[in-house]
């Protein structure tokens, strides 16, 4: 069970994200959010639309929605404000940002990025909820979805080890492929390449262990 190159579900979720992102913020002044549980790929999205969403026909810059709000210079704001961590702020911060991007001559489009939380904030504030164009929510995998990423990282998971990792990570992605590398490097270390359920747990635990 050696270890190969990640792809599958872990890019193709985050790309088709992204791909919906950048067609909604094409507009002068539209909004667009990005939501996802830690781990799920939100600021790799961000980096996507940054890098090459938009093909250097409009300049767009990643920042933590703070750092925007701090640097409070009009003129700075680029044609498309990507920020990031927004769940961390509050709504007097995001209507801030907001009119800013609004009075910019073109105005700003703008994505707001984060977890959860983000998209509580803006359901209970009408005046943000009616301008927003598109939401795009990043999710765990399905146990289907782990089994895709595994099959392009592990040489012939065994279903036990599939089902555990997917447990174990909560079909969280980055914990996902987190896992899968632990678990393939053990299994390259053993002559015969075997690995069972039990090995997948010991190895998390002690993942844990070293976090903790």
């Amino acid at each position: 069970m050696r270890p190969v190159a990640s792809s599958g579900p872990l890019v193709e979720s985050r790309e088709a994200a992204a791909a919906r992102l950048s067609y909604a913020v094409q507009r002068p002044g539209s909004l667009a959010v990005l939501c996802g549980p830690p781990g799920t790929g939100v600021s790799t999205v961000l980096s996507l639309l940054a890098t090459t969403a938009f093909g250097g026909s409009r300049q767009s810059v990643v920042r933590s929605l703070r750092d925007w709000h701090d640097d409070a210079v009009d003129a700075s704001l680029p044609d498309i404000v990507l920020a990031d961590d927004a769940h961390t702020c509050d709504g007097t911060m995001i209507h801030r940002l907001l009119d800013r991007c609004r009075r910019r001559r073109p105005a700003a489009s703008v994505v707001l990025a984060g977890h959860g939380r983000l998209l509580s904030l803006i359901t209970r504030d009408a005046n943000i909820e009616r301008t927003v164009l598109l939401r795009a929510v990043l999710r765990p995998f399905s146990p289907a979805e782990t089994q895709r990423v595994l099959g392009t990282m592990l040489a012939r998971p065994d279903d036990a080890v599939v089902h555990t990792i997917h447990e174990l990570a909560a079909g969280i992605p980055a914990t996902v492929a987190r896992l899968a590398e632990l678990v393939g490097v053990v299994a390259a270390s053993r002559p015969d390449g075997s690995l069972s359920a039990r090995d997948v747990e010991a190895i998390h635990r002690r993942l844990g262990l070293h976090a903790a």
